[in-house]
């Protein structure tokens, strides 16, 4: 078991939702932007799977730790 005293919620990974006027996430219909807080970073999303890759492209290019592949056997980073 290894410590960190890295914080469980970082400031590098607070972002601001921002939901179009027309999104209806109860009928699936979701897109808007995501705006990265400590970085200013935006991107626009049109649906679920591309909110989802573009946290993950975030997270990637930001070359945050906790993405890091874990080793073979072991539990991921967090």
């Amino acid at each position: 078991m290894s410590l960190t005293s890295d914080a469980l919620h970082p400031a590098r990974r607070i972002y601001v939702l921002k939901l179009d006027r027309q999104a209806d996430p109860a009928l699936g219909m979701v897109s808007g932007r995501v705006e990265n807080l400590a970085t200013g970073r935006v991107f626009d999303f049109d649906d679920a799977a591309s909110l989802m890759a573009g946290l993950a492209r975030e997270l990637d290019e930001a070359g945050d730790p906790a993405t890091a592949p874990s080793a073979p056997g072991g539990a991921p980073a967090r």
